[in-house]
């Protein structure tokens, strides 16, 4: 099983971004690759990545041209905050 991967995406004020592209990047020259959904009216995107993505991987999250991260792929959960 590949990681499940939970994204909620809030503006400066805190409150849920809705109906946005999330862009999820993950590291590697020959394993890398990026997944892409849209948040929930809640605020929430959620992947799921191959099984072949060691915990050591790091990711990077965009949204509307803001680039997050490096995160851990381990870690699962990501909130991230528009400015």
């Amino acid at each position: 099983m590949g990681h499940n991967l939970d994204v909620y995406v809030t503006d400066s004020d805190g409150d849920a971004v809705t109906g946005t592209t999330v862009g999820v990047w993950i590291e590697g020259f020959l394993k890398g690759g990026s997944l892409e959904e849209f948040t929930d009216d809640e605020g929430h995107a959620e992947f799921e990545t191959a099984e072949d993505y060691e915990d050591s991987r790091e990711l990077w999250i965009t949204v509307r041209g803001q680039r997050f991260g490096p995160y851990s792929i381990d870690s699962g959960a990501y909130t991230v905050q528009l400015e």
